[in-house]
């Protein structure tokens, strides 16, 4: 039992260490360039690694809610009730 306590804990340990760095890194990404970590899909199917801005993001939002809004057919939405 101890071999696997001690398993689980380096587990732990090293999936805390990865979330706290990938955290603080992009915390500081957007601190010293004012964007966002970005991925997105290539058209050949593979990811890309890029860099947006937060009005980048509010457009992209927007324009997802306006396609989703235009699928369903609803002319409104209620506030708080997305789904």
């Amino acid at each position: 039992m101890s071999g696997l306590k001690k398993f689980a804990f380096a587990i732990g340990f090293v999936l805390g260490v990865a979330g706290f760095v990938l955290v603080v890194g992009n915390v500081l990404l957007y601190l010293l360039t004012g964007k966002l970590p970005a991925v997105e899909v290539g058209s050949d199917g593979r990811p890309v690694m890029g860099l947006v801005s937060p009005q980048q993001v509010v457009e992209l939002v927007k324009k997802q809610v306006e396609k989703e809004r235009a699928r369903q057919g609803a002319g409104h939405v209620e506030p708080g009730n997305l789904s």
